[in-house]
């Protein structure tokens, strides 16, 4: 796959277009938030050990972090990698489609994403509301902070989603570029 042009500022397929800016935040902030996550867990369960064997005392609470966090730092990955074009996908066969079918095979397939994650998203409301009251029970936080982390994610997928469509509809755009992985340095 060829590297999105510089040249054409102001473009979707472009670095500085408003659709691959809004890809970029979307990478940056799911990024940061499960980096976050993770450093909040692994500094927790840390703690938990130095305690237990520094001072022989058990700090239950710290078995509830990972409950709490990790959803969310999964869903975080899962978003940041959408958002660089790098999820798991079947390019072999893609890339043997004649450049036109690439880009409706493009279209299709992001905006049935689109259309899934956002009813993912939605229902994921649903769960909040029927179990989100159920608390931890040493801390009594809500289960719902975790639960959150679908929803988020979920409309955060959907989001990407239609970004990507509205690369691929622009004609500006090489079906190449459209479907190009934009690497950490890209982004």
């Amino acid at each position: 796959m060829s590297k999105v042009n510089a040249g054409r500022h102001g473009e979707p397929g472009h670095p500085g277009s408003p659709p691959l800016r809004l890809k970029t935040a979307i990478h940056h902030l799911f990024k940061w938030f499960g980096i976050v996550s993770l450093l909040t867990m692994f500094g927790t369960l840390l703690t938990a050990v130095f305690v237990r064997y520094v001072w022989e005392m058990n700090l239950n609470w710290t078995s509830e972090v990972p409950n709490l966090l990790f959803p969310w730092l999964t869903m975080c990955a899962i978003v940041a990698t959408a958002a660089k074009n790098e999820h798991i996908g079947i390019e072999a066969v893609v890339e043997r489609l004649p450049r036109p079918l690439r880009r409706v095979v493009s279209l299709a397939t992001n905006l049935l994403a689109a259309i899934a994650f956002a009813l993912i998203a939605w229902h994921g409301l649903e769960v909040i509301s029927i179990a989100g009251n159920q608390l931890l029970p040493i801390t009594g936080i809500a289960m719902s902070w975790a639960y959150w982390s679908v929803v988020v994610g979920f409309a955060g997928l959907a989001l990407v989603s239609l970004l990507n469509v509205l690369i691929a509809l622009d004609r500006r755009v090489s079906v190449d570029e459209s479907l190009a992985t934009h690497g950490e340095e890209a982004l």
